[in-house]
Parts: structure tokens; sequence; C-alpha cells
């Protein structure tokens, strides 16, 4: 989802300002727009981050649980 907030909002306003010639004219116009983006773009790379973590964490969970089943399926059952 960052990657399309930077496509759609923040690359465009970029070109924009780029195209207008003297981008210090125009920098109070484009700022507020681009950091507002930016904070967006920030927040769904945090979300996404936290999100690999906790998958991160399940996987490790279910590869333990799954390895400690087969360790006891393994064992003798007198043991």
């Amino acid at each position: 989802m960052a990657f399309v907030v930077t496509v759609l909002f923040n690359v465009p306003l970029n070109d924009s300002l780029k195209g207008a010639g003297d981008p210090t004219a125009l920098r109070e116009e484009f700022e507020d727009p681009w950091l507002a983006w930016n904070v967006v773009r920030t927040v769904l790379s945090t979300v996404a981050l936290g999100c690999l973590g906790r998958a991160l964490v399940l996987y490790g969970r279910i590869t333990r649980v799954a390895a400690q089943h087969r360790s006891a399926q393994s064992s003798p059952s007198g043991v």
C-alpha cells in the first residue's frame, strides 16, 4: 500500500514541482500535501513491518509445535 501511495500521490507531486521551474516559489503549495501523504506512507510501512514481525513470530510458534509433535510421535511410547 505504501508503494501505491508513493506512485499515486508523492511522485506526481514531485513531478509537478520539478516541471514548475523554481521549486522555492511553489514549496508552500506542495509541502503540506506531500508531507501528509508521506506520513501515510510511513504509517503504512510501519504497519507492514509490524505484520511481518507478527507473521514471523506465529510461523516460529507453529514450526516449533510441529517439530515437538513429530518428535513425540517418533519417541517410543513407553518412555
